[in-house]
């Protein structure tokens, strides 16, 4: 198929054009009759036959899948071979941030050619490409392939929602998340805090009283409870202990919904003794007990279990553990990553296939295995099974990590998502910024995001 180089206004559309060919053949005239017969000449020598040229072997098909998550690299880097043996192909990587992706993609369907296969993209980003009708939106509906496949009601229906409009899936979700507290157990007890102890936010709370505020370290750095931010893993909880998400099961913002408050109500008790999510120098600051909590779900987990694994020494005697949440282990989900295939994409059928084997196949153990490379639960409660769940981790002091975590995705409250959901979330955050800087109040925060959301949610349908 041709690339198309696509206008402003129908970059989304996916045009193709077909050719037909005519073929004419012409009747043989009738022959004369045949003339007397001539003196026998002998028969020429046959010309000697050549040897015909083999062709040239078939390249093999390639694909291109861009990515934003390096934690996820250890499990690609590792399955390349296994991809382009069963499909045939060449599998290209291409990892990108989050700002770069979402300002190229849009360009390379424009422009009609650099675009990927296959795109992951962050949950809080696929919404931005799904405006419109399908027509507009520039991923192909997988729900034929996901029905005909051999995953079909094996891969977490809800985990689907949020990249699912007007009943069209438009993307495979790769993970579940669900959040524990991670904790760094030999900083606790310098404050006489025994964390196996905490069992409500009351008892939390409390813990981070007794280490107080403007603590310093003995370098003079500053101390905090806790490393959380208001778009995190620990209010993503209490939204779900108080039985609310961004939206409902009819679809609408839940952002007024009495539980909501409450929820922020409790979040805002930890705000004299947290400090914001450091992306850069999280997992040194955790090593050091700089901070000594953190609501973690497995993909955060991962990213400190990797970024200390070179430390033999730390990790033979690690401090770091982890437990359920306050009021656990009913807890939240954080984060999450979707595969779609590009509608322009010459592959369509193949970018299928590899997407789907990619995120779902498990026949020799391939999604347990993306936990001990990632620290991430994949979708497929038939997978939870696998006894590698149940290996110690020397990181968390030997605990069973993927038990832990298991046992907090079967806790998991039930909520529905939808292509509105990170609308409602974006929305919030912008208002929850100001209330945290005192610039309004909690009331004024929820009344504005919830008009802004509904707004935002009118331009993208």
């Amino acid at each position: 198929m041709q690339k198309q180089k696509l206008s402003r206004r129908d970059f989304l559309r996916i045009s193709a054009l077909t050719t037909a060919g005519v073929m004419a053949t012409a009747c043989g005239a009738a022959q004369p009759a045949a003339p007397a017969p001539a003196e026998e000449k002998p028969a020429a020598e046959p010309a000697e036959e050549q040897p015909q040229e083999e062709a040239p072997p078939a390249e093999p098909v390639s694909l291109l899948y861009w990515y934003q998550a390096e934690n996820h690299q250890p499990e690609y880097d590792r399955r390349t071979s296994e991809l382009e043996d069963k499909f045939g192909l060449s599998l290209n990587w291409e990892i990108l941030d989050r700002d770069a992706m979402t300002k190229k993609f849009p360009t390379t369907l424009m422009a009609g050619s650099g675009f990927p296969d296959i795109i992951e993209q962050n949950n809080e980003d696929i919404n931005k490409f799904m405006k419109g009708t399908d027509a507009e939106i520039p991923f192909v509906k997988l729900n034929d392939a996901i029905t005909a496949s051999p995953y079909n009601g094996k891969v977490l229906q809800s985990r689907f929602d949020r990249y699912t409009k007007d009943g069209n899936v438009y993307g495979c979700p790769h993970d579940v998340h669900p959040v524990l507290l991670l904790y760094h157990d030999a900083g606790w007890k310098e404050y006489g805090v025994d964390m196996e102890t905490v069992k409500t936010w009351d008892d939390y709370i409390a813990a981070c009283e007794a280490m107080g505020e403007g603590t310093t370290m003995a370098d003079g750095r500053p101390r905090y409870a806790v490393m959380e931010s208001i778009y995190s893993a620990g209010a993503a909880t209490l939204r779900l202990q108080n039985d609310v998400w961004y939206t409902g099961e009819d679809g609408e913002p839940m952002i007024t919904a009495p539980g909501f408050k409450a929820a922020y109500e409790t979040w805002i008790r930890m705000n004299p003794y947290r400090v914001d999510i450091d992306w850069g120098n999280q997992v040194a600051m955790c090593k050091d007990g700089q901070f000594l909590s953190q609501f973690v779900p497995d993909w955060l987990y991962g990213i400190h279990q990797q970024g200390t694994a070179d430390d033999a020494a730390f990790v033979a005697d690690s401090p770091m553990r982890l437990k359920f949440v306050p009021d656990g282990p009913k807890a939240g989900s954080w984060g999450g990553a979707s595969g779609s295939v590009v509608k322009q994409s010459n592959n369509i059928p193949k970018s299928i296939d590899v997407l789907l084997y990619l995120y779902f196949e498990d026949g020799e153990g391939q999604l347990a295995q993306r936990f001990v490379d990632t620290g991430i639960l994949p979708p497929v409660p038939g997978n939870w099974e696998n006894p590698i769940y149940e290996e110690a981790v020397p990181y968390v002091g030997g605990q069973q990590a993927g038990k832990i975590f298991i046992d907090a995705a079967k806790a998991l409250p039930s909520y529905t998502e939808n292509w509105k959901t990170n609308l409602v979330g974006n929305a919030w955050s912008e208002q929850a910024t100001l209330w945290i800087g005192g610039e309004i109040t909690l009331d004024e925060a929820i009344a504005a995001a919830d008009e802004n959301a509904r707004l935002s949610i009118e331009q993208n349908a």
